[in-house]
């Protein structure tokens, strides 16, 4: 008897195709640590912030994939979250009033393109809505809180609590049975 073998036949690849992820990261910890090593040695502002925080930006901008929920609205969202923090580290080095603001213009427009994306491919997108969920939650509790505060509200942090309610109810109003299907298997209610 013989055996059809159903698998594909696995190509020879060189050294650098193989190992272009262990390469990567070898070199972005390399840098990391040359700069981190330099700025320690010379006086002045710690400008190896920027740059391992700016590593850490394209690491998760262009190499990372996780092994579960590895989607385009997944990658947004951890973008967003990524030059969002970045913004914020910029300003607590460079020194400014300015990351905070930047940052909240950053975070509605990445809001608005993955809502836009979200809501224009529903039927294969739905599975994939919790990220942009987790998203959509904090734009509105962190101006909720604001609010409750009595916090001076900028018109960016106004947009994004605006953005994400807004965003919220189109989900809601346009696919209405197919979103509080995946609200009951997501959240087990």
């Amino acid at each position: 008897m013989e055996v059809k073998v159903t698998y594909p036949v696995v190509k020879k690849k060189n050294f650098f195709v193989r190992n272009a992820y262990d390469l990567w990261r070898a070199l972005f910890t390399i840098v990391a640590y040359t700069c981190l090593i330099i700025d320690m040695l010379t006086p002045g502002i710690h400008w190896s912030l920027i740059v391992i925080g700016g590593l850490c930006v394209l690491w998760i901008a262009f190499l990372y994939r996780p092994q579960v929920e590895n989607t385009l609205i997944k990658k947004g969202c951890d973008v967003a979250a990524a030059v969002c923090l970045y913004q914020l580290l910029l300003e607590s080095v460079i020194g400014g009033n300015w990351g905070a603001f930047v940052a909240q213009i950053v975070f509605f427009s990445m809001l608005i393109l993955m809502g836009v994306y979200f809501l224009c491919y529903f039927r294969g997108e739905k599975r994939n809505f919790l990220p942009l969920f987790e998203l959509l939650v904090a734009g509105m509790v962190s101006t909720l809180i604001m609010l409750c505060c009595r916090i001076r509200l900028s018109w960016p942090m106004i947009v994004v609590g605006s953005v994400s309610l807004g965003i919220q109810l189109l989900m809601l109003i346009l696919y209405w049975k197919p979103m509080l299907h995946e609200y009951h298997k997501k959240f087990h209610v």
